[in-house]
């Protein structure tokens, strides 16, 4: 046994080479391995929860169920011990302890092992090694896969960006594999050897060899010949050609001698297997609902945490604190350095202050350790280290490449860094060597590849770039080639499209933002808006595209000459966007008119298109039915010879909802089956920005359709589609069109309640994540019914003057929420919404308004009139509840016989959905009758 070791059954543990059964390494998680340690140390005492968090949770506040969880696992890998019981006792309400026999090195063991080990006996490597201060997080697996890969291979390199942790992992690999080599174990550090002609004998003062080993290479190749020993070469980048020859002459000559490199760029030696070291694992995206428990099942995370809480021991990681800590990681793109250096600036400006400050990294994350190498105790000092050894194209290459936010095509980075002296043939080799030197990661993704500085890297040559002075044409590429890459993009699949072009968004911020800077150019930024309206819609960000658009109009119309067409194309496209923000307001509807105005000027007939599809959504939004109609069939008009596919495609859609809105419900479903039938298009200037999906649109009228036609089950069969289909799109915009117009109110409607609720909650969720007004009132609309739904009249009353109510009634929801909440509508405000032309509700709000009429006489009346349209419709559903109302109101009088024939004729022709509300009720009350 080693020191420190001790054995119990048939395993050994020890600090250095963890726990083995048999001989055999077992795998352990770091925690679970923390808590057998602290067990194994206090073997027979009781070890309280509390001294368990504090070793193995340092600064953090965990559940109990925690320490439970893993001490399972313990049990389970450990089994019995000799009495039968598990080696880990629960002791209730104090904590536990280890229950076993334990055994410590004694004298024959040491002799047995001379026996079988006949060379002296190995060294302690706190002597050969340096030490890991610091618990190593988030490591275990890469360190597995290296040990194993070192034993395969015989040479491993263990490569990476400056501060990634390469050393750390190399000392536990090393650790690990100590045992299996007969000479030990030599660690070299070069990283402060600036003589290439001194590796070798470097190498051979560290390995204790004779003289001549110290001279020249076949010397030192002579000395390690018939060695068994681990060698490892710590920090080679800059003395990387010499080292590789070092290093084959060694696999060439000293088959027993396995080597381990730690290096910013590859050796490219012979034999050599690469293993990039990637960066600690990073909460995905914004989650501002992220615990500090889940959170810190990131590794990134709890490095983090637990440096921040060795430096401060009051600290604690709360809730609050969650999402913000993990946007920093996120940032710091998981990089252990940068993660210690920002833990070090905890105790001073907070997490939510260091977290506003990153956008000057190199000004905040400094003053690392006193005893680290220079180049780790700033972050600057790291990346300076890095960059002295680029030859000047690859620096070139590299600042030029800064003005890219996230991954990139090779296509890209042409765009925006050949110019001048640079070629696109010395872009893609800049970026091959920039790749090898661990500066660049290379992602694959599905069929193409791509390429990412990290955001420190990034920052870093991004200052390099405004020293050369070639900042503004680096911008100027960047702005154009995005104006080209958007410009021939097409929307008709969201997820396929965010593949290809989702990724640039922060990269049209920065090129906005530049082309409207003083160094700017206006043009650009009018091309680039335009072009990539279809990127902010698919993102479902248009209020953050309205405020972009209006800002670069503003600049347009400050201008000394007018310019009327870049004005007309940005009007084509800031009119939809201010629609989804602010809803019907005149300022929507002026911008729509003015865009129509300048189209019809210059006869452009796809910006005419586009006002006029403002328009119909702003018409459809005030529920001026027939006004909407106009523009859909106005649009027809301008389809072209052949016709644009997409926008006819547009057109159908159009149509299908401004019939089903004035009550034509057979032309509606027309118009929607023909667009189900029609093959996708997948060209067509149309296409680009008209918001939604074309089959999830059309599913969604189907849905509606089918219900008041008296089709349940067909409804709910198109609600689910177009639900499904909305969200595997990943498209925001589509999804709360699929909910507001279809899938909540035929949820409803069909007495889906749980699911109602479900769909309304998603859909303020999303709404309030976008800023999409428009569709938020439709959300608040069905949960005010869902609410009012069983609601005593005290409660109704109180949500008649909510905000919520007054917001859905300002925004012209009171045809939908009649149609699911009718309690909940004054008879004021029903003989409003009854008022006017016919349209999809008439029936129904006519139904209702005959509950609140004084007489029999009018009751009647509207009865007779609602039954009336609802016929002419076709609207079956709305005829049931009519013919249920009659039936009500004829009970105990002469009408009763006619009134029961009436609802039986009707109730006669549904042919499926009996388990809805109004045909279970149907049937009830026929059975009254």
């Amino acid at each position: 046994m080693e020191q420190n070791e001790v054995g119990f059954g048939p395993f050994r543990f020890s600090p250095m080479r963890g726990l083995l059964k048999d001989g055999v390494a077992v795998k352990v998680g770091s925690r679970p391995l923390a808590i057998l340690a602290l067990l194994l140390e206090q073997a027979g005492a009781v070890v309280s929860n509390r001294d368990i968090m504090a070793r193995v949770w340092p600064g953090l506040f965990v559940e109990e169920a925690n320490i439970r969880v893993h001490i399972g696992s313990l049990r389970k890998l450990l089994g019995k011990n000799d009495f039968g019981t598990d080696y880990i006792e629960n002791i209730p309400a104090q904590g536990y302890r280890f229950v076993g026999t334990i055994r410590t090195p004694f004298p024959q063991e040491a002799a047995e092992g001379a026996v079988l080990q006949p060379s002296a006996p190995p060294a302690d490597l706190s002597t050969l090694l340096p030490r890991n201060i610091d618990r190593l997080i988030g490591r275990d697996e890469t360190i597995d896969d290296i040990v194993r890969k070192l034993a395969e291979k015989s040479f491993v390199t263990i490569t990476g960006v400056g501060g990634i942790g390469k050393t750390s992992v190399a000392i536990e690999v090393a650790q690990v594999s100590a045992s299996s080599h007969r000479d030990g174990i030599h660690f070299v550090d070069l990283s402060t050897l600036s003589d290439p002609t001194l590796v070798c004998a470097t190498i051979a003062q560290v390995m204790k060899l004779p003289g001549g080993g110290k001279g020249s290479l076949d010397g030192f190749l002579g000395a390690v010949r018939g060695l068994d020993a681990l060698l490892i070469l710590d920090n080679c980048e800059h003395l990387i050609e010499e080292v590789a020859i070092v290093v084959e002459g060694i696999l060439a000559t000293a088959l027993d001698i396995d080597i381990l490199v730690t290096s910013r760029e590859i050796l490219r030696a012979q034999g050599e297997w690469v293993y990039r070291l990637p960066p600690l694992p990073v909460p995905p995206g914004r989650e501002h609902t992220l615990t500090a428990e889940r959170a810190l099942t990131y590794p990134a995370v709890e490095l983090f945490v637990e440096r921040v809480s060795s430096g401060d021991s009051m600290f604690r990681l709360s809730d609050a604190d969650a999402p913000v800590a993990a946007e920093l990681c996120s940032h710091l793109d998981g990089v252990p350095l940068a993660l210690e250096l920002a833990a070090a600036r905890v105790p001073l400006l907070g997490i939510h202050g260091l977290a506003a400050s990153l956008d000057r990294a190199f000004d905040v994350l400094r003053g690392g350790r006193r005893t680290a190498l220079p180049r780790h105790q700033t972050l600057r000092a790291t990346l300076e280290w890095s960059h002295r050894l680029l030859d000047e194209r690859e620096r070139i290459v590299l600042r030029r490449l800064s003005v890219i936010r996230g991954s990139f095509t090779g296509d890209l980075a042409i765009g925006v860094a050949a110019f001048g002296a640079i070629s696109e043939e010395d872009v893609v080799e800049g970026i091959s060597e920039l790749s090898k030197k661990s500066l660049l990661s290379v992602e694959h993704r599905q069929q193409s590849v791509q390429f990412r500085l990290l955001e420190t890297t990034r920052q870093y040559a991004a200052e390099r770039l405004q020293e050369s002075g070639e900042a503004d044409v680096v911008c100027r590429n960047l702005a154009r080639h995005l104006c080209r890459m958007l410009a021939g993009s097409q929307s008709t699949n969201t997820v396929a499209w965010n593949v290809v072009y989702g990724t640039r968004v922060d990269d049209v911020r920065s090129s906005l933002e530049w082309s409207l800077s003083s160094s700017g150019d206006l043009a650009t930024a009018v091309d680039l808006t335009v072009a990539s309206a279809p990127m902010w819609f698919q993102l479902s960000l248009t209020d953050e595209f309205r405020r972009r658009a209006e800002t670069v109009l503003q600049s347009v119309r400050r201008q000394p000459e007018p310019d009327l067409r870049s004005e007309m194309s940005i009007t084509a496209h800031l009119g939809p966007a201010l629609w989804n923000s602010l809803g019907p307001a005149p300022e929507v509807k002026a911008v729509l008119l003015r865009g129509l105005q300048l189209s019809q000027q210059f006869g452009n007939v796809g910006y005419q298109r586009r006002a006029l599809w403002g328009l119909w959504l702003y018409y459809l939004a005030l529920e001026k039915d027939h006004e909407a109609l106009e523009a859909a069939e106005r649009f027809g008009q301008l389809l072209g010879t052949p016709a644009d596919p997409g926008a006819e495609s547009m057109h159908q859609r159009m149509m299908a909802l401004g019939l089903l809105t004035v009550g034509e419900f057979d032309r509606a479903r027309g118009f929607a089956e023909r667009c189900l039938s029609a093959p996708t298009p997948t060209t067509g200037s149309s296409l680009r920005g008209y918001q939604f999906e074309q089959r999830i649109v059309s599913h969604t009228h189907m849905a509606r359709i089918s219900w008041i036609q008296g089709h349940p089950d067909r409804a709910r069969e198109a609600m689910h589609e177009a639900v499904e289909q909305a969200l595997a799109s990943g498209h925001t915009l589509s999804l709360c069109f699929a909910l507001s117009l279809g899938a909540c109110p035929v949820a409803f409607w069909c007495g889906d309640y749980d699911l109602t609720a479900r769909y309304a909650n998603l859909l303020v969720e999303k709404t309030d994540e976008g800023s999409l007004f428009v569709w938020r009132t439709y959300g608040l609309c069905y949960q005010l019914a869902l609410e009012a739904r069983q609601g005593a009249d005290d409660q109704l009353a109180a949500l008649r003057r909510s905000s919520r109510f007054a917001e859905v009634y300002r925004n012209k929801r009171i045809r939908m929420l009649a149609t699911v909440a009718p309690r909940l509508i004054p008879p004021a405000i029903l003989d409003e919404a009854s008022d006017g032309a016919t349209n999809w509700a008439t029936a129904e709000l006519l139904r209702l308004k005959s509950e609140n009429a004084g007489g029999a006489e009018t009751a009647e009346s509207l009865l007779r009139q609602s039954m009336e349209i609802a016929g002419a419709q076709g609207a079956r559903s709305w005829s049931l509840r009519t013919a249920m109302s009659m039936a009500r109101r004829s009970m105990g009088t002469e009408r009763q016989q006619d009134a029961a024939s009436t609802l039986s004729s009707v109730y006669g022709t549904f042919a499926g959905g009996h388990d809805t509300p109004d045909l279970r009720d149907a049937a009830a009350l026929l059975d009254r009758l």
